[in-house]
């Protein structure tokens, strides 16, 4: 059998070509500085990766389509290909340099606020309850009406719909040259559609490893790091708690990650074989993941996973 020319994360382990971290961070998009941190979603692509995915992005149909998915929501956008400035739908990839990533050129995505204050609750006149004493359930008792935006997200998710389509399954050409002793710890791999929000993951043996290494634990940095996601783009839900985030790993390295939904998450599923092996690379799955915005969460705290699995494997990094 001819061996393929493309990557397949699920098959080998192969040198690193990206990475993922979640952060928080300065918004590079808002000035002045100083400005309070904000979770920023880090994007790192190895340099002559980076070279190669230039050169083809603009020949990419998905970038057609996204484009025009987009212009079904009402946003006006194209795809900016200059990555030595603001990248992507609306330019969301900034560049974004951390001085201990050497080899990687970084960009880093602000996660958007999507949920607005609109002034004052025209149902309570801003008392938060009604007239006659009963709690506001217009505005839920804050006194506060809200609005939703969602082009930011869109650009977003149109964007990593893109890159992943690209990078999940690369030319070995694009990594021929890599040479840092790191391999690769995942691919992302999303959908671009409101309403029907797929994200799915391939880990390598290395990280797949790493995970079953974790087997029975809960992951405090992980599960704030989706918290943090999601109360970013809405504020509001810290009244809801924290039930509804999670990231812990059962037996076997059962990786599972839950956002606010119905049974939205990001999962090992348990019927996989891979739970069954000691050692080997593991897919994961997702279930009820409806919102562009449920998908970022999780892509944030896979991101955040996936960055500190980076430092726990490579500590002199």
């Amino acid at each position: 059998m001819k061996e393929s020319e493309f990557v397949h994360l699920g098959r080998e382990d192969v040198p690193e070509w990206f990475t993922l971290d979640l952060i928080q961070g300065v918004d590079p998009t808002v000035l002045p500085l100083p400005l309070p941190a904000v979770p920023l979603l880090v994007l790192g692509i190895a340099e002559e990766t980076l070279h190669h995915l230039i050169d083809v992005l603009p020949r990419c149909g998905w970038i057609d389509g996204c484009e025009e998915r987009l212009n079904e929501y009402e946003i006006a956008t194209k795809f900016l290909f200059d990555a030595s400035k603001p990248w992507g739908f609306r330019g969301v990839l900034n560049p974004y340099q951390r001085p201990d990533h050497a080899g990687i050129i970084e960009y880093a995505i602000p996660i958007p606020q999507i949920e607005k204050d609109a002034g004052e609750c025209g149902n309570c006149g801003g008392a938060g309850e009604t007239d006659d004493g009963w709690d506001c359930f217009h505005c839920n008792k804050t006194g506060r009406e809200t609005v939703n935006d969602w082009d930011a997200l869109d650009c977003i998710a149109a964007t990593l719909f893109v890159l992943g389509s690209i990078l999940e399954m690369p030319d070995k050409k694009w990594i021929a040259g890599i040479d840092t002793g790191r391999k690769q710890l995942l691919t992302v791999r999303t959908n671009f559609e409101r309403g029907r929000a797929f994200i799915g993951a391939t880990l390598s043996r290395t990280f797949g490893d790493y995970l079953r290494s974790l087997s029975n634990q809960e992951l405090p940095e992980v599960e704030a790091a989706i918290k943090s996601v999601y109360l970013h783009m809405f504020p509001s839900y810290r009244r809801f708690g924290d039930h509804d985030y999670r990231a812990s790993i059962r037996r076997n390295g059962q990786l599972i990650l839950d956002v606010p939904g119905n049974a939205c998450g990001l999962y090992v599923d348990g019927f996989d074989q891979s739970l069954r092996e000691s050692s080997g690379p593991m897919k994961l799955g997702c279930h009820n993941v409806d919102g562009h915005h449920q998908q970022l969460a999780l892509f944030s705290g896979l991101a955040a996973f996936a960055g500190m699995a980076r430092r726990d494997l490579y500590p002199e990094e």
